[in-house]
């Protein structure tokens, strides 16, 4: 029994020092977007471009959002903001920047579609630019930003460009929590390899920041095609892909920032919808795979290491402790380096990514068991999934 018990952590620790191979392979060494003109020729000519903003009750961000937008210092672009019915000030924050933007009210929302989906088709019937940069409410633009992104793309010849921000955390469960949501993320997409054109089953796409040209968005159907969808960001990218298109992923933390959330009521609110979708509308079959893949690989390892530490005093050098020191080794030198390259942040919060692991799961929980009661999970004043609604309502968040 006991040697069996060894072969087994034996074997465990091996997964992991395999998963931690992973990691290298596909997180360290991620492209950025270059800042240097050396690295990228200025543009053959600057292509006109559409900003399409969707906002929702965004008057807390929204400013200083429509400020970096209109310091941009590309000169050949159009602001163009749909209004998805907002109740607090982002209808009086819009009317100061009427000089400089256009001002669409969003048309009622049709069954089946997400509220930012159906904003950013009606921003894209308005639109006039050759490119279309697609954006969020709170995100921070550098000045030189977008005429470094079109460079990018002119230059790699490529259809679409999403960036990566500097994420703005100010909070300490910003600090836990963020980070190791997007390092979950990127490994679930496959790093690096989104930017593999011979891979299309790998991609990712950040609505925070999109620049796709006319002629790709409109080759695969634009947001209409993702009309249902909350994630719509990385569907837009799969369908890129599938269809033969180009896409690049870079981190730009120099280029533009977003502060998503700034509680924790906020991130689980926030990141329970996106379970939600991940698990295929609380599908329980799904949820519960992704639960057993961040049991087995980010808590489990620390459970036994555990254990070993309890051991100690009378087994000095027993296989738990031995083992799970191995693995939990690997996964934390995983997340301190990408804390340090991607987060920028103090890497003793990597530390902690066992409980930011565990806080996830349970933002899961929450949100498979409230999807399976038809509870509903609600965001910006709008719910998706309730059992109340019509069954062509259900689609319908913001």
């Amino acid at each position: 029994m006991s040697l069996l018990l060894n072969l087994l952590l034996a074997v465990y620790a091996l997964l992991i020092f395999l998963f931690a191979g992973y990691e290298k392979i596909t997180l360290v060494g991620f492209p950025s977007l270059p800042n240097d003109k050396t690295d990228t020729p200025p543009p053959i000519h600057t292509p006109s471009v559409s900003i399409i903003l969707p906002v929702r009750n965004q008057a807390n961000t929204l400013e200083v959002c429509l400020t970096s937008l209109a310091s941009l210092d590309y000169p050949n672009k159009e602001i163009i903001v749909v209004d998805g019915g907002s109740t607090d000030e982002t209808p009086q924050i819009l009317a100061k920047f009427r000089n400089k933007i256009r001002i669409f009210n969003e048309e009622p929302l049709p069954n089946g579609w997400v509220g930012k989906n159906w904003a950013c088709n009606l921003g894209y019937k308005q639109a006039k630019g050759e490119l279309f940069l697609f954006t969020d409410g709170d995100s921070i633009h550098a000045t030189d930003s977008l005429s470094r992104t079109v460079a990018y793309l002119q230059s790699s010849k490529v259809d679409l460009v999403t960036l990566a921000p500097q994420t703005i955390l100010q909070t300490f469960w910003e600090k836990l929590l963020q980070p190791p949501v997007f390092y979950l993320i990127l490994l679930a997409v496959g790093g690096k390899w989104v930017n593999d054109d011979k891979r299309p089953s790998y991609s990712i796409g950040n609505g925070q920041y999109m620049l796709i040209t006319r002629a790709a968005y409109e080759k695969i159907g634009g947001h209409e095609s993702v009309h249902d969808k909350i994630v719509e960001d990385l569907s837009m990218a799969r369908n890129l892909k599938r269809a033969g298109l180009r896409l690049r992923f870079l981190v730009a933390q120099d280029a533009f920032g977003v502060r998503m959330y700034s509680s924790l009521r906020e991130i689980w609110i926030g990141w329970r919808k996106n379970f939600y979708t991940a698990s295929e509308n609380h599908h329980l079959r799904r949820a519960i795979l992704r639960f057993l893949f961040l049991f087995v690989f980010f808590i489990l390892p620390f459970i036994i290491l555990a254990q070993g530490i309890l051991l100690a005093p009378a087994q000095p050098l027993n296989p738990f402790l031995l083992a799970g020191g191995f693995m939990c080794f690997w996964l934390w030198l995983g997340m301190l380096i990408f804390y340090k390259q991607g987060a920028q942040l103090n890497p003793a919060y990597g530390l902690l990514l066992p409980l930011a692991v565990a806080i996830y799961m349970g933002i899961g929980v929450d949100s498979t068991i409230r999807g399976a009661l038809g509870k509903g999970l609600s965001w910006k004043g709008r719910v998706y999934g309730q059992n109340s609604q019509k069954p062509d309502d259900k689609a319908r968040v913001a």
